[in-house]
């Protein structure tokens, strides 16, 4: 190819500089969505001018090589351990399909807020911290106000007591108005409802899904609450106000999968 798509391999950088990572089936299914052909050149285009690296770990992986880091500068996080980039995929397939649509005002990763101890404290809204989420991010409505929502991911399931102790440190998080547990298993899902919910109420709304029926094209995926069940994208209706297209309808506006622009970490608030 002659002419390459600057945008699809900046966006691929900025996304990588933040996230520690990049995937095949992120970089396919968000960055690149082009024919099958195409995403291979451009895949392999990343490794050929040195632009990342082919993770030693996972060949499905790519990871920032010196010459991006040189050129982002103190922008470019290390590199993810291959521990955790199954999990943080799944984090990335959640939000990025949002981010797309221009739903979000900001967001925050939970090594990023590891890393800056002082702005956990404002972002959670809390005086404590016992639990640090996946991902908090903030809902752009429709009237110019944000809901801060918060994701976990649970592959496995844990012990309900446990869960139970995750449900008390969110009730102290008085920033925090929706809490969205991706879960790998109906078992998981009524632990994290029971935990929540045991005396009847909880401080957040709180939702459960399956991760892997995760719907990003038309986010018919089902949310399960404790009396109701919503699909995503009526969920995101409901709280911003305005109708959500699906990705399909977007490509045929001409407006771009993918921008960290209209996403970028900002002072915490």
């Amino acid at each position: 190819m002659k002419n390459w798509n600057e945008s699809i391999i900046h966006a691929s950088q900025d996304f990588a500089a933040r996230w520690g990572f990049l995937t095949k089936d992120l970089f396919f299914e968000f960055f690149c969505q082009m024919s099958q052909a195409q995403q291979y050149r451009y895949w392999n285009y990343l490794v050929e001018k040195n632009l990342f690296l082919v993770s030693k770990a996972n060949t499905q992986v790519l990871i920032l090589s010196k010459k991006s880091r040189t050129q982002l500068g103190e922008n470019a996080r290390p590199a993810r351990s291959p521990f955790y980039i199954t999990h943080d995929s799944l984090v990335a397939r959640f939000i990025l399909p949002l981010i797309q649509r221009n739903l979000i005002e900001r967001y925050w990763l939970e090594d990023e807020l590891i890393r800056n101890p002082i702005d956990t404290y404002t972002v959670l809204g809390a005086s404590r911290i016992h639990r640090i989420p996946d991902l908090v991010f903030d809902l752009r409505s429709v009237d110019g106000s944000s809901i801060r929502c918060a994701l976990e991911i649970e592959t496995v399931t844990k012990a309900q007591s446990r869960y139970a102790k995750i449900a008390l440190a969110y009730a102290d998080y008085s920033k925090v108005s929706l809490i969205l547990f991706g879960c790998g298993y109906e078992a998981t899902q009524r632990a994290v409802l029971n935990a929540f919910y045991k005396n009847g109420q909880s401080a957040q709304v709180i939702g459960v899904y399956k991760y892997q029926e995760f719907d990003a094209t038309h986010l018919n995926s089902k949310i399960r609450f404790a009396g109701n069940e919503l699909s995503m994208r009526e969920l995101l209706e409901a709280l911003t106000k305005k109708p959500i297209l699906d990705s399909e309808s977007l490509r045929e506006r001409n407006e771009k999968p993918f921008s960290l622009i209209t996403a970028e970490n900002s002072e915490a608030a």
